[in-house]
């Protein structure tokens, strides 16, 4: 894998590159004009042109001028360098740098080159050559409209919901960071399926963050795999926020998302759904923004059939360069700011709920005899479990709702089962998961 980045006078962009055996810039930039119709270059062996027109925007070098190359910083042998795994190889025009060095050689001065802009990626073009998701637009719109992917809290398509979170609040107010932290709202009120109250969420402030567990792991199957609900009170009123997601609670990625809000003028009360993409947020109280891991795929650090925490950041909606936040292709990210309301403590992204489309029903394994014993099950009314040390069971439905949590002592426990109506539970024991079935 290696990137190519691209520094015209005023824009910088980069794609991403994947070869087999060996490959030279040549050949990259070669299969790059090849898949994407909207790069091109002039030259051999050295450049004299680089062009790219998504449609919109068309940037182009000085023709007739040399481009310089470097490759990881350091100038290389141009189109005939051999490329390494992990190459960042930067083209620039000399009208987009600064000199950082010069020398003479042969009666000729040659000047050395940095770029200090920053590289945006290039989305993969469609059919057209004119862009398309993530990066172009336009999304689905608002609930109700032609196409909506909002997943309303009822749908029968989840099956289950987050079963704990643990926020770290922000700011009511970023540009003032010792003024008050917002605390509208619980823990508790992420967990479990989301409702149509407004005020059943825990607000995150400014740049705050929530990450949820849930009692399975989330897989990567057909179609969006989970959806994220907020408490906006209407389609256009977004507070928005970004999605990362784990395997291990340590090693997060993030979704990329996309914020074609102009942000020359500050939001204030609206957003339009089809400028937004990939955020949460997108949608009005009980209707959920879903989220497929397939997107995912190329993503190095998570397994995407064993998704075991979410997390949603605020958007801090600022425009201010000082404080805003960026999405994946460079835009700052114009939401409703400030909405810091010192009453009720609220401000930022409020979180209603996660719920769980696609689930790794694999972790549904039977105990480990050496450790957990679980007898008889099926089960009437009672459930014993066997431990060698003290330690806590829960008992989650299939829905992903904890129903009981019982301190165990090392030995034999009973668990009463005989007010839990009939069906297939799960129970939890020092990490290994257990199917019981409640007849």
């Amino acid at each position: 894998e290696a990137v190519l980045a691209i520094n015209w006078a005023d824009t910088a962009l980069a794609w991403g590159y994947r070869w087999s055996d060996s490959a030279t810039v040549e050949d990259m930039m070669n299969d790059i004009a090849a898949a994407d119709p909207r790069f091109s270059y002039t030259g051999t062996g050295m450049v004299n042109d680089i062009l790219f027109n998504d449609g919109t925007v068309n940037l182009a070098g000085t023709p007739g001028n040399w481009w310089g190359s470097t490759n990881n910083g350091i100038t290389d042998m141009g189109m005939g360098q051999v490329l390494s795994n992990g190459d960042l190889e930067k083209w620039g025009d000399p009208a987009a740098g600064v000199i950082v060095d010069s020398m003479e050689w042969g009666g000729y001065w040659y000047y050395t080159y940095a770029y200090p802009m920053t590289i945006h990626p290039v989305s993969i073009p469609d059919s057209t050559g004119h862009g398309t998701e993530p990066d172009h637009g336009p999304f689905c719109g608002a609930v109700g409209t032609e196409g909506c992917d909002a997943i309303k809290a009822d749908s029968n398509i989840i099956v289950a919901w987050a079963t704990a979170c643990s926020v770290v609040r922000g700011p009511v107010d970023i540009t003032n960071p010792n003024g008050p932290v917002v605390f509208f709202g619980s823990e508790s009120m992420a967990v479990g399926p989301a409702t149509n109250s407004t005020t059943n969420a825990v607000s995150l402030g400014d740049g705050g963050t929530a990450t949820v567990t849930f009692a399975l792991p989330i897989a990567n199957g057909e179609g969006p795999d989970f959806a994220v609900f907020e408490n906006s009170f209407n389609d256009y009123f977004l507070e928005l926020g970004f999605v990362e997601v784990s395997s291990d609670g340590e090693h997060f990625v993030r979704f990329p998302a996309t914020s074609l809000t102009p942000s020359d003028v500050q939001v204030v009360s609206s957003v339009d759904p089809t400028y937004i993409n990939n955020l949460a947020g997108k949608y009005r109280v009980g209707y959920g923004t879903p989220f497929d891991l397939e997107e995912l795929r190329d993503s190095t650090g998570i397994n995407l059939n064993n998704i075991t925490h979410v997390r949603i950041v605020d958007v801090v909606g600022t425009i201010d360069p000082q404080y805003a936040t960026y999405d994946a292709f460079g835009h700052i990210v114009n939401d409703p700011w400030p909405t810091n309301d010192t009453v009720y403590g609220s401000g930022g992204f409020d979180l209603t709920g996660v719920a769980v489309i696609n689930q790794n029903t694999n972790s549904i394994e039977s105990a480990s005899e050496e450790s957990v014993i679980v007898y008889p099950n099926p089960a009437a009314k009672v459930l014993n479990v066997n431990v060698q040390h003290a330690t806590i069971a829960q008992l989650y439905d299939f829905s992903g709702r904890m129903v009981a949590s019982p301190m165990l002592s090392a030995g034999v426990n009973t668990i009463d089962l005989s007010q839990l109506p009939a069906g297939v539970y799960m129970l939890r024991v020092d990490g290994i998961a257990t199917k019981v079935i409640k007849m």
